[in-house]
């Protein structure tokens, strides 16, 4: 790595994102669309500006009144909690499908608290046989000879961002279909959303290999065709490996192959041998806080921000620019390009203070340093038994409850 450089974020918009484009020559992509903009101010207007009637009625469609706010809560612009109390207010219970979502979030997280490093792996046995190829380059390079899918992966491409059925869609589709291993598709489809969340994204694509379900997920064309309005179907003349009952591809992709385990892939991270001396107190600003109302950058202490290659050298462009934006509406952070480790020694700081986080990476970065891993805004203070936390429904079940009371529009059964 090249030696630590200071950052000066730009506070003019276009400026910024062609800012970040000259300091990561090597990032990939295009760059932030018009549709984005990163920081705590927008993900408020968005908040604001939900319509929970269309939201309701059109939220599985592709084209649907979704609240696009999951990359703001990624990146800590918004907390769970917030949101959930700001619905709720202005929407009493109408507002809970909304807010089931928000519970799907912080469950993953808990999850990943509780798991670790293991959700990079199979959670649970596959139902269903899985597969261990490696993600085919004709699928990176969108011509699998699948319009639909072809379609899906360049709109992640341009926007960094898809609806959560084209997710679905498409891990299964390269899941069940092609075979591939999961975990490599997962970090790769990860890596280029801007709103990739490693708990959200690798546990939903376990959800669809069936390794943290009871069953696996698969699509038919009559599914894809109805929630998108046909807009990939009506002209496709493409033989399509999709047009089937969902009984003739459940034989077709289940019948004859029995479950086998994959082999666990290891993740290592080298143990710190050098400890700081420095004395001085500093906090850490990690990328899941970048938020000017949260306590810690409301905080006088001297605060940094690292683009470490460690955690970022995979990012595309346009999710760099995002961080920019978010981090221009925090001028008292320091920012810098280079190795964490190297920057807070250089300025001093050997006692931090930051934001409790489920990611190992994060922590193993700070190792060397006396950290004060300070908690995050929880969604709920509702404790859930572990046996509840192996599956969503009965999560919500609780959560939603504790919620919504008597109003609780749906009661699953509980455990």
């Amino acid at each position: 790595m090249a030696k630590a450089y200071k950052l000066t974020i730009p506070n003019d918009r276009v400026e910024r994102l062609q800012y970040m484009k000259r300091m990561f020559p090597q990032a990939a992509g295009v760059g932030l669309s018009d549709d984005w903009r990163g920081g705590r101010q927008e993900a408020l207007k968005r908040l604001n500006s939900i319509d929970i009637e269309a939201y309701n009625k059109n939220r599985y469609f592709i084209n649907g009144a979704v609240s696009r706010l999951s990359p703001y809560f990624r990146h800590g612009c918004l907390t769970l909690k917030e949101a959930s109390e700001n619905l709720q207010e202005r929407f009493g219970v109408d507002s809970e499908k909304l807010v089931q979502e928000l519970g799907r979030r912080d469950y993953f997280r808990r999850v990943w608290y509780q798991q670790g490093d293991k959700i990079f792996n199979n959670i649970e046995a596959a139902k269903v046989g899985v597969g261990e190829k490696p993600l085919p380059d004709y699928v990176r390079q969108m011509i699998t000879g699948v319009p639909c899918m072809d379609a899906l992966v360049r709109d992640l491409m341009q926007d960094g961002y898809v609806h959560n059925h084209a997710r679905k869609w498409f891990a299964a589709y390269v899941i069940h279909w092609l075979k591939v291993d999961w975990r490599e598709a997962a970090d790769w489809f990860e890596n280029l959303l801007l709103d990739g969340d490693m708990a959200s994204n690798h546990l939903s694509w376990q959800w669809v290999a069936s390794t943290f379900s009871s069953s696996p997920y698969f699509f038919n064309k009559d599914i894809l065709a109805r929630h998108t309005g046909e807009k990939h179907c009506a002209n496709c003349s493409v033989n399509c490996p999709f047009d089937a009952s969902v009984e003739m591809l459940d034989a077709k992709l289940f019948g004859q192959t029995g479950a086998e385990p994959l082999i666990e892939r290891s993740i290592t991270r080298s143990t710190a041998t050098r400890f700081s001396t420095n004395t001085a107190v500093a906090v850490f600003v990690h990328d899941e806080m970048l938020s000017a109302a949260h306590p810690l950058i409301k905080n006088s202490t001297t605060k940094f921000f690292v683009f470490d290659e460690a955690l970022y050298a995979k990012w595309p462009l346009k999710r760099l620019q995002f961080v920019a934006d978010c981090l221009s509406e925090l001028p008292n952070v320091e920012v810098w390009l280079g190795d964490t480790r190297e920057v807070l020694e250089s300025r001093g700081a050997g006692q931090l203070k930051t934001q409790n986080t489920p990611n190992l990476a994060v922590k193993h970065l700070l190792e060397p340093f006396q950290t004060n891993w300070q908690p995050e805004v929880k969604f709920t203070d509702v404790e859930v038994s572990a046996q509840r936390m192996k599956r969503f429904s009965r999560y919500w079940s609780k959560v939603g409850e504790a919620f919504y009371g008597d109003a609780f529009p749906s009661k699953p059964k509980t455990f």
